[in-house]
């Protein structure tokens, strides 16, 4: 009787059991529960223009249904604005919303396709990610996969309802290409030449990491690794016929000659033909014959060959894509965003509250490094984990725009580093795995702690500069505040404001067109409301000619006058406090309106109206 009561206790539950058995399912119900129940008290977790911009994007590719014109209507610079996005990326959301929009109407389905569609991109996404966790070789996946999702959550949070741009695709993509680099099968790489065309189709942005993807095939090949030959020759195969497959689906036939360096054209699929070709090429050419410098040495004379040609061919996208923008935009907003800086530039990197949160994911980035230091350690999965934690590592520190990918391998890292600091009576017992962990029980987060500390010390000692802000950046600082454009605007009205609140206006189901958006293509609009407000401006009357814009809208400020700003950007103050110069009207807002609208004249000379649903003149403070 006693032997039968110590059995049923020492069993797990029926829970348990069908937890361990599908952990993917249970994470991503907690986690779509947590980012739903945010989502719905309003935080928003990623608070990204370029959803907004997503959206109207999606909307016009569903009322058009021309996949080749990117050209998106409602933004007049005059210029129209072109996207550079190819329409794959919204290929998910307009296909959900065209699913319901039968049943639930058109606006309605959008906004469920926007809600629902990164949620569903996360299944597959933490399908990947666990997969990975299971390669790595952890004793209790079930217990590791968790805890690396908690110390990941900063990632995956791009997949919350309502984040509708590329990087939630980029991430599954990565993860899928990594889970499938694990195995040694031709079928997998041959998968990958796949993914890889279609996640450069997608932004070229995660190039480095694909790059990196073509060295593990070729260091295989290189090294006589078993089925290297195959794995080297079937994912260049696939990735050269992807590239051209993707390349007729992307580009009109009129665009095929065309060059744009910030998207999928003529140079993206020339680089990856050239490069699967090579690689489908080479096994043939070497055969069995020569050692690792032979093989290495033809590699590297078709990886010249191919680079040649292509600064020939391409001279200009050998600089960054906001090269060609005029010095005045970037200089006042494209340096300025956070995102396009080097962590050594942030001014805002040490002494806040979110430098532990970087400790953490320097700490996780390099446990895995430590790891592979020993030779014991080296583990296929786990160098190749440690290769991309690496690259992501210093993709982060020089470019903040990678910062938000470094937790997915981060978060595996953390585990390392926790197994060896808990006891193996505890929980230490269900990290382990075959990996061997440091002699000392510390050394996994000692460099992340060095390296850290080296920031702190680098920041004390030599202070980022901080340039003057720009006046519309002042005017644009209501961008996070919660509030609904105002609607009911006349036919024809065209709004110049600071982008962010631009973007806002874009993302109405019927709105005023607008002038510039937060976006590198707006360029010229961005220029034109940023001289706007700028106080060496003569004459601002000429810009809103030029952008022959009917409206302005700022951010605005309801309480007591405030002498520093007016004395910095008169002009803009005096929009932003409500004294408008006499060319402008001020029209009615809500009280509760953190913008102030200010109506010039149409086109034909005439006075703009104001928005027909605003309600009565706010109260001058």
């Amino acid at each position: 009787m006693s032997n039968s009561a110590d059995n049923a206790a020492a069993r797990p539950s029926w829970l348990l059991r069908l937890y361990t058995s599908s952990p993917v399912l249970f994470c991503f119900c907690a986690m779509a529960i947590l980012m739903t129940v945010l989502w719905s008290l309003g935080f928003r977790l990623n608070n990204d223009a370029d959803d907004l911009l997503k959206l109207h994007e999606i909307r016009t590719l569903l009322e058009t249904g021309n996949i080749f014109d990117r050209t998106l209507p409602g933004i007049v610079q005059p210029e129209p604005y072109v996207s550079h996005w190819p329409w794959i990326v919204d290929l998910p959301y307009a296909a959900f919303a065209r699913l319901f929009a039968p049943f639930a109407g058109f606006e309605p389905a959008l906004m469920l396709a926007s809600f629902a569609v990164p949620l569903l991109l996360l299944v597959p996404a933490l399908y990947f990610y666990n997969r990975l966790v299971i390669a790595i070789g952890f004793a209790h996946p079930a217990v590791a996969f968790p805890l690396a999702l908690i110390f990941a959550a900063r990632a995956f949070f791009e997949f919350a309802p309502g984040r509708i741009d590329y990087h939630n695709l980029q991430i599954l993509l990565l993860l899928a290409t990594l889970a499938l680099m694990m195995s040694a099968s031709r079928l997998s790489a041959f998968v990958n030449g796949l993914l890889t065309a279609l996640a450069i189709a997608v932004s070229s942005e995660f190039a480095p990491f694909y790059v990196l993807v073509m060295a593990v095939y070729a260091f295989d090949w290189i090294f006589d690794r078993e089925g290297g030959e195959n794995r080297i020759a079937g994912f260049g195969l696939a990735m050269a016929l992807g590239a051209i497959g993707l390349f007729a689906a992307i580009v009109p036939p009129s665009a095929y000659t065309a060059v744009r360096c910030d998207t999928y054209s003529s140079p993206h699929v020339t680089a990856l033909a050239a490069a699967g070709l090579s690689f489908a090429v080479v096994p043939l050419l070497a055969g069995r014959r020569g050692g690792w410098l032979m093989r290495t040495a033809i590699l590297l004379v078709f990886a010249a060959a191919s680079a040649a040609a292509l600064v020939m061919l391409f001279p200009q996208c050998l600089a960054s894509p906001y090269a060609s923008l005029d010095v005045y935009v970037r200089d006042n907003m494209i340096n300025r965003i956070l995102q396009e800086l080097s962590l050594f530039r942030r001014p805002d990197v040490v002494l806040t509250t979110g430098f532990p949160s970087m400790a953490l994911l320097f700490i996780g980035a390099l446990a895995p490094a430590v790891i592979c230091a020993r030779p014991q350690g080296r583990t296929r999965p786990l160098v190749i984990l440690t290769l991309f934690s690496l690259l992501s590592l210093a993709l982060a520190v020089g470019y903040v725009r990678y910062y938000r990918y470094l937790p997915i391998f981060s978060g595996i890292g953390l585990v390392f580093a926790l197994a060896s600091l808990v006891p193996n009576a505890r929980l230490g017992r269900y990290l382990k795995s075959p990996v061997p962990a440091a002699s000392h029980r510390y050394a996994l987060i000692l460099p992340g702690l060095v390296l850290s500390i080296a920031m702190v010390l680098y920041h004390l000692s030599v202070r980022p500069s901080e340039a003057a802000v720009p006046a519309a950046e002042v005017a644009d600082s209501c961008y996070s505040s919660p509030f609904d454009p105002e609607q009911g605007w006349p036919s024809g009205a065209i709004v110049l404001s600071p982008p962010l609140i631009g973007s806002r206006f874009v993302a109405l189901a019927e709105g005023p067109k607008v002038v510039t958006i937060a976006n590198h293509p707006s360029a010229k609009g961005i220029e034109r409301s940023y001289r706007f407000l700028d106080p060496a401006t003569a004459d601002p009357r000429a810009i809103l000619d030029a952008s022959k814009a009917t409206h302005v809208a700022i951010c605005a400020w309801r309480g007591p006058p405030l002498p520093g700003l007016e004395a910095a950007y008169p002009f803009a103050a005096g929009l932003i406090e409500g004294h408008p110069p006499a060319w402008l009207r001020e029209c009615p807002t809500k009280a509760s309106s953190p913008l102030r609208i200010y109506s010039y004249r149409n086109a034909d000379g005439s006075d703009a109206m104001c928005p027909a649903s605003t309600l009565a003149v706010q109260a001058r403070p």
